[in-house]
């Protein structure tokens, strides 16, 4: 069952969001696992890959805002908006929240959608001199 960490960035704004998301997307890929990043439009999914040019495991990194990445994709970061209808299929689903009213109402939303179908959570709060 695929686990689901939530990373919560306090005194964040959504550029530090993308930016930690991408620290972690690395992180995945320094351990040889393979990273689908899912973003809520296509603005969004061009910063992401202008971050990504250069990096090494490359081709374990997915980045797309329109469907299902590859069937051997290990883990998910969503930086969407909403549930991705395909996160079930990765070991595990991270989500990282800025500090701002809205983005942390849509974040608990996702919260309770994954812990009302059981799936197992856990919450990470990161202070500002971490993001």
């Amino acid at each position: 069952m695929t686990r689901i960490e939530f990373y919560i960035l306090f005194g964040a704004e959504q550029s530090d969001r993308l930016a930690y998301g991408q620290r972690l997307a690395m992180q995945v890929l320094a351990r040889g696992r393979s990273v689908h990043i899912h973003t809520g439009c296509a603005r969004e999914t061009r910063s992401v890959i202008t971050h990504f040019q250069h990096v090494d495991n490359a081709d374990k990194l997915t980045i797309d805002h329109k469907g299902e990445p590859e069937a051997d994709t290990q883990v998910l970061l969503n930086l969407a908006a909403e549930v991705p209808y395909f996160f079930s299929r990765f070991e595990t689903t991270y989500e990282v929240v800025h500090d701002e009213q809205q983005a942390r109402a849509m974040a608990r939303e996702r919260y309770r959608y994954y812990q009302e179908r059981g799936y197992p959570l856990t919450h990470r709060e990161v202070q500002p001199e971490l993001v």
